[in-house]
């Protein structure tokens, strides 16, 4: 354990949690949920129902509370809903700041932004406990089309959300106001120590379990879906999301297809932007490349697909435009799969080239194939370097020695807080 003295309860509290709809973000917390128990701090988990079914359950031990939201603006048709709900809506819920404001609790960890954030931190102080906010999807690197992106669905509506805020209350600054801040991405530390003096600032990046994507499989995934075995396969895990980029990977696949060579895409991830996704099976069919791709939906975390293809991968590929962390990349480590990755946000910290993966520029696809030659033109080296970042993964990065450092940080917090 770490060097903990008493118990402590801490509120989760994250925009959404949808075991059906996983994410990074879900995957943070409650991976940091279920491996803090062994440091001496419960954790209850407090969300909006967005993308979920469900209302209060437990799992392997830990409570999740989910409430009725809205979003403040009008009029919302039930599509632009879905795609608030999946990616950068900022809802309100009176039930579940009512929540935080009754049930006990010692600390109150925020993932999330926007008024969600907001809410949890005016009860943070009203109850005066710490409020700590970590940084999921960046918050000072994100770029501006993106921005934008997410706020698609709002367009042609009366945002009245303004006035809802002045009324709660909801009007400063919640990097400022809040006891202390998390980062995922290296990348993002400095920025909020200068943008920030003096608030406590903890680079915490997102962790594994390394047992688990690299635990045997009783079936195979080639197999199964009809991939041939010489067939050069490329894997990209993650939300299918113009964030993601996953049009560069097809794009190379393609190129790689018309100098002859055998290769396929594997896919999986759920959509949160399903314009994106529609681009997406447009350029499948004019590239002419629909044998090649095999695409599946999100999975449950747990779920022995995701081994399965990392298993059956020669390559993983993460091409994205914005990444805080890169957690997918770390997922391939853990499985022993070489990575190639966008030289953005975290990956370009936790990537060093040549020695633990290789950089693509995500708006070039022809670099990707770049990357892809380079690595198999030396395959000698490249499983070299597949083992260099599997054991860099385990020793540096798994759940257990975050959550320690986690734990002792909630400790600093609440015994400095006044």
């Amino acid at each position: 354990m770490s060097g903990q003295i008493g118990a402590l309860k801490v509120a989760h509290v994250v925009r959404r949690f949808a075991f059906e709809e996983w994410g990074g973000t879900e995957t943070v917390v409650w991976n940091s949920a279920r491996h803090l128990v062994d440091h001496g701090v419960e954790s209850v988990i407090y969300a909006t129902r967005a993308c979920s079914a469900a209302v209060d359950e437990v799992r392997d031990g830990i409570s999740i509370r989910r409430f009725d939201y809205f979003y403040p603006c009008w009029p919302l048709g039930a599509s632009a809903r879905r795609a608030l709900d999946k990616k950068g809506g900022s809802p309100v819920s009176p039930g579940l700041a009512k929540a935080l404001r009754t049930d006990d609790c010692d600390l109150i960890h925020i993932h999330a932004g926007g008024r969600i954030a907001l809410t949890a931190l005016a009860e943070a102080k009203r109850r005066h406990v710490p409020a700590v906010v970590s940084f999921h999807g960046g918050c000072l690197d994100v770029p501006e089309a993106e921005l934008r992106e997410m706020l698609r669905p709002t367009r042609h509506t009366l945002r009245y959300g303004a006035l809802l805020d002045r009324l709660a209350g909801r009007r400063f600054d919640l990097a400022a106001e809040a006891d202390a801040l998390i980062c995922v991405g290296a990348n993002e530390e400095k920025l909020l120590r200068d943008k920030y003096p003096g608030r406590r600032v903890l680079y915490l990046p997102n962790g594994i379990d390394p047992e688990r994507l690299s635990r045997p499989v009783d079936w195979d995934f080639r197999v199964k879906y009809g991939i041939p075995s010489g067939r050069l396969l490329l894997s990209c895990i993650a939300r299918i999301d113009y964030q993601k980029n996953q049009l560069a990977l097809l794009r190379a696949a393609a190129m790689m297809r018309d100098r002859g060579e055998d290769v396929g895409v594997v896919l999986v991830g759920p959509v949160s932007a399903e314009w994106y996704a529609e681009e997406m099976r447009r350029a499948i069919a004019e590239l002419r490349i629909d044998d090649r791709v095999c695409w599946l939906p999100g999975v449950a975390a747990d779920d022995d697909l995701l081994p399965a293809v990392l298993k059956a991968t020669d390559f993983f590929v993460l091409p994205s435009r914005h990444e805080p962390f890169g957690i997918a990349a770390l997922e391939a480590w853990s499985a022993g799969v070489p990575v190639v990755a966008s030289r953005v946000g975290g990956l370009q910290y936790l990537i060093r080239e040549g020695e633990n993966g290789r950089f693509c520029d995500p708006d070039r696809p022809e670099s990707i194939v770049t990357a892809l030659d380079a690595c198999r033109r030396d395959m000698a080296e490249t499983r070299r370097m597949a083992e260099r970042a599997r054991h860099e993964a385990a020793e540096r990065y798994s759940w257990t020695g975050i959550t320690a450092r986690l734990a002792d940080f909630y400790r600093e917090v609440k015994n400095d807080f006044r």
